[in-house]
């Protein structure tokens, strides 16, 4: 929900929804049913903030690697794929939330899989 002025009214929006030219919410479904991520500037200067969508650099490594809290894991692992493969290879910064310090990098090809490299 977004608070639409002093009115103290709220705006209900969907996974799919720009707050504004440089805050997008994206949908990434599968660890929750509606989840999403966050993407934060313009298109060569922005950042990917994943949110539960990523756990661990193993599942940047093998994208379709699961976890048992997944409401998904078929979907989390298709949803980590494409995103990764949108990613990889880009100026994107990708902010993870689970990742140990540092958790900001950037995403390269690597077999079939990807690799975070820190930034």
């Amino acid at each position: 929900m977004t608070k639409l002025g002093a009115s103290k009214r709220f705006e209900l929006v969907k996974s799919n929804h720009s707050l504004s030219d440089v805050v997008r919410l994206v949908p990434t479904p599968g660890h929750t049913i509606d989840h999403y991520s966050v993407r934060v500037g313009k298109v060569g200067a922005d950042a990917f903030i994943t949110g539960d969508m990523v756990h661990s650099p193993l599942q940047m490594r093998y994208p379709e690697l699961g976890m048992m809290s997944d409401f998904s894991s078929d979907q989390a692992g298709q949803t980590r794929r494409v995103v990764f493969t949108e990613l990889s290879d880009t100026p994107t910064v990708v902010c993870t939330g689970h990742f140990p310090s540092p958790s900001v990098g950037r995403l390269t090809r690597w077999d079939n899989g990807f690799r975070f490299v820190e930034h």
